[in-house]
């Protein structure tokens, strides 16, 4: 599954000045590229890029004696780093910074170069139980898992179905505890660039991170992101619908 993890800040420069303040700026063997969106006038597309060792690079994809054969070979040519990219978004209306990947320290190291170069302070978003309650019941087409935290001694406890909306547990649960909600799973209600409509969303709302299951694609389009986005701004209060 894709994960993107989402921020918030009180007041930015306008897309220009943004743009200005990051686009070609360099830090070590890291740098941004940033250009106003084509497509949203709100939003600024920004790309971090650095380099990885290619031992980092080909775990996450080989079992670990097959990244050795590999990385053995990419070095013995002179192949010792990869290129990689990770995109970042702010939109000036909803008040977000989109990072696409999850809590991590590269998250965090372009989240401190962000601050600095745009001198603001950007803190991640947070969920209360009953905002997470009002995504899935207004803007869901099916709840399929849940997590509640500290239920009965437990750290967490995970639910899972189809339809859970009207799981009699479920809504056990959240009259008993109805605080503890944290994370849902569900199927979006929103508009899609194709037919193929079926993929869950996952929102952490003590992490204020956005996990999306693959279907058809690595990544979904940004314009059925960009609406997960904004419901979750009105939502929480960052925009006025």
């Amino acid at each position: 599954m894709s994960t993107i993890t989402v921020f918030t800040f009180e007041k930015l420069p306008k897309i220009y000045e943004i743009c200005k303040s990051l686009n070609g700026k360099k830090f070590s063997e890291a740098w941004f590229t940033a250009k106003p969106s084509k497509y949203n006038q709100n939003e600024v597309f920004i790309s971090y890029w650095y380099y990885e060792s290619v031992e980092e690079s080909l775990k996450r994809v080989f079992s670990e004696d097959d990244s050795y054969e590999i990385v053995s070979f990419l070095k013995e040519n002179g192949k010792t780093k990869v290129l990689k990219r990770t995109y970042c978004f702010i939109n000036l209306l909803t008040k977000t910074l989109e990072i696409y990947r999850g809590p991590d320290s590269k998250t965090e190291e372009i989240l401190s170069f962000l601050e600095k170069l745009l001198k603001v302070k950007f803190i991640p978003i947070k969920l209360k139980s009953e905002e997470l309650q009002k995504i899935y019941s207004q803007h869901s087409v099916e709840l399929k898992q849940v997590m509640f935290k500290n239920i009965e001694g437990l750290i967490y406890d995970i639910l899972r179905g189809n339809y859970l909306e009207n799981n009699k547990k479920f809504k056990e649960y959240l009259q008993k505890f109805p605080e503890c909600l944290r994370v849902i799973s569900f199927r979006p209600k929103i508009k899609f660039l194709n037919s193929y409509n079926k993929y869950q969303v996952t929102i952490n709302g003590d992490k204020g991170t956005i996990r999306l299951s693959e279907g058809m694609f690595s990544w979904r389009p940004r314009y059925e992101i960009r609406q997960i986005i904004f419901l979750i701004a009105v939502t929480i209060g960052l925009l006025v619908s």
